[in-house]
């Protein structure tokens, strides 16, 4: 069902939150003071059109925002993002009935993230993709890239190709989790299923070449 929601406020996982008759509605990628158009289930809202933007709505600074799951914030401007953060420990810690001084926000970003899980499937044809989950999909979405990892995790997604291509993907997806440590790339396949000799000296043959400080199997 198609309907006009106008956004009051974000949720707590930043889903815009509309206030109607039959219930709150949140709809991801919305804003507060935004009327939206949006295709409702229930109290869930898929965004369709933005009817009246919110002057805070600005550009993603990635093409895949919207369609990769990873990220919920990224089309808002940093000093209502940041309001909403600290007001989220406030509101907490009040439900709690625990008086407490909260700072300001304190950005730990840093170089980016150090550790990313991707995702690999065969779709239809066998065509391998290889990216992040969708927003509450197990679709997995391909990427070329990923802005908000850290310059060390820049490799990760040829490196994911490079491993997934030797195993027999089955109709589930396996995970892929990188983490950058100081000794370098440490990679951690997960859901791949018992493997034969001669695909394991495969993995093992590219995690030489791509220099990989680990390669394991479900840790």
């Amino acid at each position: 069902m198609t309907e006009t929601l106008s956004i009051a406020r974000l949720g707590h996982r930043g889903d815009g939150v509309a206030d109607t008759p039959s219930g709150p509605v949140y709809t991801p990628y919305t804003l507060p003071g935004e009327v939206v158009e949006a295709e409702r289930s229930g109290d869930r809202g898929r965004l369709l059109h933005v009817l009246a933007s919110s002057p805070d709505r600005i550009a993603p600074i990635c093409p895949h925002f919207g369609t990769c799951g990873g990220c919920a914030l990224q089309h808002w401007r940093a000093e209502p993002y940041r309001a909403w953060k600290r007001g989220l420990v406030v509101t907490a810690l009040d439900q709690a009935g625990i008086e407490a001084e909260v700072a300001e926000l304190i950005d730990a970003h840093g170089a980016g993230r150090r550790r990313a899980v991707l995702h690999a499937k065969r779709s239809g044809r066998k065509i391998l993709v290889v990216g992040f989950t969708g927003l509450r999909s197990h679709v997995v979405v391909a990427i070329d890239r990923c802005p908000v990892l850290a310059p060390a995790l820049e490799r990760a997604l040829p490196i994911a190709w490079r491993l997934v291509e030797p195993l027999a993907l089955a109709g589930k997806p396996i995970d892929i989790q990188f983490t950058a440590t100081e000794s370098g790339l440490d990679v951690d396949l997960r859901g791949t299923g018992p493997l034969r000799a001669s695909t394991i000296a495969a993995l093992a043959r590219i995690a030489g070449e791509e220099k990989l400080a680990r390669l394991t199997r479900h840790g």
